[in-house]
């Protein structure tokens, strides 16, 4: 039986009538307005048997639950990239498809990656075609691996026939598209960053160049199944990494023009548009204040903004000692301001809209070869390093250990779990090789999304689904 007044709201697991109106309506003893369907209320027996899937009726001042560009029965989103490489992981160290994705538990996936105007190794196999004849001449979109046209999209597709609801998103670009000294290695013996960390920037300097990506976009989108578009230019403005100073208001073009193309699309659906944003000021041309500023800018023509408010602290030129991934209220570094918190009052200070803002959160953590003595007493952030900590045997990354890698450390003995409280997050550490990990778990996201409710964001976002713990 559908609400006879109010918004309908759809019971989880861990659901109580109080955390739903803590959540939905600001106040846990405003639960008993909360109404079966029929219009009779809630006894203190029927509050203590809530059933998962379960229809309530929240009061007609709630918020509406849901809505047409995705949302849960919460109505907060829950974003989570795939990662298309995840296929080449070793099978039982973290091999990963789109079927392994349980869709009830996301309200977005966004398939990471599409990009444009390049056509990569794993596409075109042919040895003796080189970079420089793998320019496509334009910039339309263009697929990463060899099987996601025929695959892995379909795969991700299908996971909608579980869950009505989801909804998918292309995104394009990516960290390595901008890494133009990206070297080759046995995990890569073909990066394509060389090749096009310039070109998002000289797509977007021309009136030409964006529209043949957006046009080339929307139709990839719609051939393809996906309901939206994600872009993840890392980063304009920023020289080192094929940008210039004239991306930003290149940028705020692109976005300008996409969503007026959205808007004008006569394909059916509606798609949505959102980008990952950065979680501290980028590129040299701006002040911090301006740069937040450029981003509420760019905040007018999205859907939402995926918050990359992690990698704060790694094995990166500027930290000489080790520090934490995702700190939540303060940064590790003494008097610093690198924590979500931070990210998420520039934002705010900026204008931002809260409910364009979905905070990131990852399923990784960051290594060191720590060179001072890790001991029972002492083992936190804050010590120096000489380097990243060893490749897991599933990511086969220096400096980074996927969530279900560090657990197995954990499991075996090889790790020992501790707790930073000032950042409200977990690492571990091996005494005897030296190595420190910085990373997240359920009790350090349970803090992220309290946070994030009691500052009235739209949801979370995840990097990556496949580094979790799946298996």
């Amino acid at each position: 039986m559908p609400c006879t007044r109010g918004n309908s709201y759809i019971i989880k697991s861990g659901d109580t009538l109080y955390m739903i109106a803590q959540n939905q309506l600001g106040d846990g003893n405003r639960w008993r307005e909360i109404m079966k369907p029929d219009g009779t209320p809630f006894t203190d027996a029927d509050a203590g048997s809530l059933q998962v899937g379960q229809e309530i009726c929240l009061p007609s001042d709630s918020p509406p639950v849901g809505g047409g560009n995705g949302g849960s029965a919460t109505g907060y989103k829950l974003v989570g990239y795939f990662e298309n490489w995840a296929q080449y992981r070793p099978e039982g160290k973290g091999k990963f498809f789109p079927e392994q994705i349980d869709p009830s538990l996301l309200t977005h996936i966004n398939f990471a990656f599409g990009i444009f105007g390049f056509v990569t190794w794993s596409v075109d196999q042919t040895k003796t075609r080189g970079g420089e004849s793998r320019y496509t001449g334009d910039y339309t979109i263009q697929p990463v691996e060899w099987n996601d046209q025929t695959t892995l999209y379909p795969a991700i597709q299908k996971l909608k026939e579980k869950n009505p609801n989801l909804k998918t998103l292309l995104s394009i670009g990516g960290w390595s598209f901008n890494s133009g000294d990206d070297k080759p290695d046995s995990g890569n013996p073909h990066p394509f960053g060389p090749y096009t960390y310039k070109l998002f920037s000289q797509m977007a300097s021309s009136s030409a160049g964006r529209q043949q990506f957006i046009s080339s976009a929307i139709e990839y989108a719609h051939k393809y199944g996906f309901d939206g578009i994600d872009i993840d230019w890392e980063y304009p403005g920023d020289r080192n990494r094929g940008g210039t100073d004239n991306d930003f208001e290149n940028f705020l073009a692109l976005l300008n023009e996409f969503r007026s193309a959205i808007n004008n699309d006569a394909g059916g659906q509606k798609l949505l548009l959102t980008i990952a944003s950065p979680a501290i000021k980028k590129g040299e041309a701006k002040t911090p204040q301006q740069f937040f500023d450029w981003l509420a800018q760019c905040a007018e023509y999205l859907d939402w903004m995926n918050v990359m408010s992690y990698d704060y602290h790694g094995v990166f030129p500027d930290d000489k000692v080790t520090g934490v991934n995702a700190p939540l209220l303060q940064d590790s570094t003494p008097g610093g301001n690198f924590s979500l918190k931070d990210t998420v009052e520039a934002y705010l200070v900026a204008q931002i809209p809260k409910d364009k803002i979905l905070l990131g959160m990852p399923t990784y953590g960051r290594t060191f070869k720590v060179t001072s003595p890790l001991t029972d007493t002492d083992n936190g952030p804050g010590k120096p390093y000489s380097g990243a900590g060893s490749p897991g045997q599933g990511t086969r990354t220096p400096g980074f250990l996927a969530y279900y890698e560090i657990l197995e450390g954990l499991s075996s003995g090889d790790w020992k779990r501790g707790w930073d409280q000032a950042t409200l997050t977990p690492y571990a550490y091996n005494s005897k090789t030296g190595e420190w990990v910085s990373y997240d778990d359920a009790e350090s996201f349970a803090y992220k999304v309290s946070y994030l409710i009691e500052q009235g964001l739209a949801g979370a976002m995840v990097w990556a689904i496949d580094d979790d713990q799946f298996f």
